[in-house]
């Protein structure tokens, strides 16, 4: 079995090549001519690997486009050199990733922060649904806090110029 352990909403997913979720990394797809689909959860430097940006989510290739389905190989094969699961189908993979949300505690909190050179905080507080739906997993691909803070920034995270004046954050 795959776990997923990217916390991955399952309906965003299918529709695209890699997504972001709430935790580091990416969770890259890939439908290889054989059929079936490959799923990889990648790491910063695999993201990089398979020639994507940290940031940027891929939507999924049109099957019916011959130039996808050419750079879909390509793609494919790369994710096998990554040790990317195999799954019969798309039907077989969602359904596990179902069993495993159900195991999972569901309405989980996601908190995420950054904070900048000239003071203050940004700060990512939702639900881990919504938060996958943002992708905000890319806060774990930033290099520099700097960059976390546009990241958090761009999902529609909060400034707080005085951070004892966020509520999620515990600071006395």
């Amino acid at each position: 079995m795959c776990d997923d352990g990217g916390g991955f909403g399952p309906l965003i997913r299918l529709q695209a090549r890699v997504s972001y979720g709430t935790k580091p990394g990416a969770l890259v797809l890939g439908w290889p001519a054989k059929g079936g689909i490959l799923v990889l959860v990648a790491s910063t430097v695999e993201i990089a690997f398979l020639g994507y940006d940290r940031f940027e989510p891929v939507p999924r290739p049109n099957p019916t486009d011959p130039d996808s389905a050419a750079d879909g190989e390509t793609h494919c094969n790369k994710m096998r050199q990554l040790g990317a699961d195999w799954w019969e189908s798309e039907a077989a993979w969602y359904l596990d990733q179902l069993e495993v949300r159900q195991a999972g505690v569901v309405g989980e909190r996601f908190l995420g922060t950054g904070w900048p050179v000239g003071g203050g905080v940004w700060v990512l507080s939702t639900d881990e649904l919504i938060a996958a739906e943002k992708h905000a997993g890319m806060l774990f691909n930033a290099y520099t806090m700097e960059e976390r803070c546009r990241v958090i920034e761009q999902l529609g995270g909060t400034f707080y110029a005085n951070p004892k004046d966020c509520p999620d954050l515990n600071l006395a």
